[in-house]
């Protein structure tokens, strides 16, 4: 029994031990707990917050007071940072700052800012025929960018104006009117309609010139342009005064000022209104729409940005130049679009080839045609990338030089100075056509501060190493050819020129440049049109040794392929050109049937057929009938010649 009562004993002074905890925990100072007070300094409450001290805390939902706004917690006076709780009770005290009222006569949202605090405005407001001229207050124009220490009311200032309504023709696509007085300067809108241009606005039947506002409410109408799957460049001459200027009064020597926009392409490819000089371009294919009129004046033209200007992803460049590709009788349009492109892809002995890219061009508004934009051939980082100077010691200076049948003949139609031997071309004996000098610029050198006889005696140099190279390759010096000559570069040019038979490579458009201290290299190719089954001098047949033979057999009066004929009858060079052309040949067919082929054919032949419904006064279906046809005739000339070039150089 003794035992039991010494069991409930120790029982009750357990519970009594429990029950002591709580009653001694009940002071929060003795506990490690604190309290903060909040002191709104209005009838707004906050409840307090009590937590362990040293716990994370977190401030109270904002207090709101009319005509105030809460601009954070103090503790004697210093902004409190609500991070950890304090050691200690604290007591917090709301800061506010004082609104003040910014109203508006129009109906408009009134707003609240602090003295001294940035104002936002609201949108400008609308009224039927009137012109919002800013707002007033106390009768004077309200200029305040910050809010004063008291309220404000503002009233609109309203002039009488008229409206300018704009009628897209397409359900959901709206035009902002324009609002103004009447002789106020205007600017056209602009929108967007995928597979469209918005080429202008008209006013009933007659197009509207934005050059004004008039004095009457009207309402215009887009003007839509369909675009084709290709890109569209649209390009608008203009006078020093801002007036049209007509194509036809555009020459190859004076650029006429533009503006320029590119769409229908890729986002990053867009451009907007770009500024540039415009004019014409070309010798032969300029010629060319006089001596044959049934082709129409479609010509080449040039382009030069006021600022580099990047097309298709290409370096930036200030200049580019359209050609019209249909010169020479070239219904395909695609002769010199498939010889660069094939020289950029596959022939990589050949450093540099233009970019060549197809767009729909629009002079003035109006389509005038398919051409091809290209890079112009010039030196330039992303072009022939040489160091080319006038100053430098001409073996340290790069060259860039073409074999030129117009070489020392000025064109007074394109504005060309006399041209004189030895600054602005130079012969080599046993070469039928002069070199012209392109780089350094014959043209800038006296600009430059440098002496006539200095630049000389760099066309000097030139002209002597280039004389080094020619005698070597006439005389069958094949080893010295290749100390002097880069010779995988003129493989692959003489491949490519023979491939497509071009009667142009002994005549002009051969380009060729030296390195700085280096050696000489053929390229960029330029100027494929006159070539395949069209060319103009000689065999048209996919057979036959053209270029290096043939084209001197039947046109010696005009071509002279001096340099080819020779190395071609060498054979080390000859060996070097079959190797070359296993490697190239089953890649060029590849190339070909890539880009020629019934999905290309039905991709393009609605652009290709507008072109020719222009300028061959063609229906749109018999023109892209016969581009498909003439497509097909040409791969199969290429077939055919791939086929004897393969037994030729097996």
């Amino acid at each position: 029994m003794r035992k039991s009562r010494y069991s409930a004993l120790t029982v009750i002074l357990i519970l009594c031990a429990l029950f002591c905890v709580p009653l001694v925990a009940c002071d929060p100072a003795d506990s490690g707990m604190a309290t903060i007070t909040f002191d709104t300094g209005t009838d707004v409450a906050v409840a307090p917050l009590t937590a362990q001290v040293d716990s994370r805390i977190y401030p109270p939902v904002d207090p709101v007071r009319d005509g105030y706004r809460f601009n954070g917690w103090s503790l004697d006076g210093a902004p409190f940072v609500f991070d950890r709780m304090p050691s200690k009770d604290i007591t917090l005290k709301a800061e506010w700052l004082k609104l003040y009222a910014l109203s508006f006569d129009t109906g408009a949202e009134t707003l609240y800012f602090t003295a001294g605090e940035q104002i936002t405005l609201p949108e400008d407001p609308t009224k039927a025929h009137f012109k919002f001229a800013g707002w007033k207050n106390n009768g004077a124009a309200f200029t305040d960018t910050v809010m004063p220490e008291h309220d404000v009311s503002l009233k609109a200032d309203w002039v009488a104006a008229y409206t300018i309504t704009f009628n897209t023709g397409v359900g959901g696509l709206t035009v902002a009117p324009i609002v103004d007085v009447a002789g106020a300067a205007i600017t056209a809108p602009t929108a967007n309609r995928p597979g469209y241009w918005l080429s202008g606005w008209k006013l009933g039947n007659e197009a509207f010139d934005f050059a004004q506002m008039p004095s009457e409410d009207i309402t215009l109408t887009a003007v839509w342009v369909k675009l084709t799957n290709l890109p569209s460049m649209f390009i608008n001459l203009k006078d020093d005064s801002g007036n049209k200027v007509a194509l036809s009064d555009v020459g190859r020597i004076d650029y006429v000022d533009s503006t320029i926009s590119l769409t229908n392409t890729k986002d990053e490819y867009i451009i907007n209104n770009a500024a540039a000089g415009f004019r014409g371009r070309g010798n032969g294919s300029w010629n060319d729409v006089e001596e044959h009129p049934q082709y129409g004046k479609k010509r080449g033209y040039k382009l030069k940005f006021d600022k580099k200007q990047s097309l298709f992803g290409g370096e930036a460049n200030k200049h580019w130049v359209i050609l019209a590709c249909t010169n020479f009788d070239d219904m395909t349009m695609s002769r010199n679009h498939l010889a660069y492109n094939m020289s950029r892809e596959l022939f990589t002995a050949i450093e540099h080839t233009t970019l060549a890219e197809w767009v729909d061009i629009y002079i003035n508004g109006e389509y005038h045609g398919l051409y091809l934009l290209c890079e112009h051939t010039r030196v330039g980082k992303g072009r022939v990338d040489i160091a080319s100077e006038y100053s430098t010691a001409p073996e340290n200076n790069g060259f860039l030089i073409e074999y030129d049948a117009y070489g020392d003949t000025p064109n007074p139609d394109k504005g060309d100075p006399q041209f004189v031997e030895g600054i602005h071309y130079f012969r080599v004996n046993g070469v039928k056509y002069p070199f012209s000098v392109h780089s350094p610029d014959p043209e800038d050198y006296e600009e430059e501060g440098v002496l006539t006889s200095d630049y000389r005696n760099q066309v000097k140099y030139i002209k002597n190493y280039v004389t080094e190279v020619y005698t070597a390759a006439l005389t069958g010096n094949y080893a010295k050819f290749s100390e002097l000559a880069d010779v995988q570069s003129f493989v692959d040019m003489y491949i490519l020129h023979e491939l497509f038979k071009n009667v142009d490579t002994g005549y002009s458009s051969f380009y060729m440049y030296k390195k700085p201290n280096g050696k000489l290299y053929a390229g960029p190719p330029w100027d494929f049109d006159a070539t395949t089954n069209i060319n103009d001098r000689g065999d048209r047949t996919p057979t036959g040794i053209y270029v290096a033979g043939s084209i001197q057999e039947v046109n010696a009066g005009q071509c002279a392929s001096e340099l080819y004929i020779s190395l071609y009858k060498n054979a080390d060079f000859k060996r070097d050109i079959k190797a070359r052309w296993k490697t190239l040949s089953p890649q060029i067919s590849e190339f070909l049937e890539g880009r020629m082929n019934d999905s290309v054919y039905n991709a393009n032949k609605a652009a290709m057929g507008k072109n020719f419904a222009k300028w061959k006064s063609k229906s749109q279906a018999q023109a892209e009938t016969d581009w498909v046809n003439d497509m097909k005739t040409l791969k199969k000339w290429f077939t055919d010649r791939i086929d004897w070039l393969n037994g030729e150089w097996a």
